[in-house]
């Protein structure tokens, strides 16, 4: 039994691989642009590739942080920098330089 559902397999795994041999392409693979895109659906993935993914890595992006730029100023002034080691970034910024 074992002997003949393997022969069985690999004969349909051969046809499955070779195909028709004489098989010629359809009329919509045929062209000689087949294997490219127009520039404007190329640019179009290309900006949705760029908006949803992070560097290339596969995973959304996360959300630019709003107080991003607060923090950076933050980090620019020592004394700020060092309150904020202590009592966090959001307060040290409020004492320093109004409400964040």
């Amino acid at each position: 039994m074992r002997p003949l559902v393997l022969v069985a397999l690999l004969a349909l795994a051969t046809l499955c691989l070779a195909g028709p041999a004489g098989a010629k392409p359809s009329g919509a693979e045929s062209g000689k642009g087949a294997a490219f895109v127009s520039r404007q659906e190329g640019s179009e993935v290309a900006k949705r590739l760029r908006r949803y993914l992070d560097r290339g890595l596969g995973a959304p992006g996360p959300y630019p942080d709003p107080l991003e730029s607060r923090r950076e100023v933050c980090e620019l002034n020592p004394d700020c920098d060092e309150l904020a080691d202590h009592i966090g970034f959001q307060e040290a910024y409020g004492r320093f330089y109004g409400t964040a």
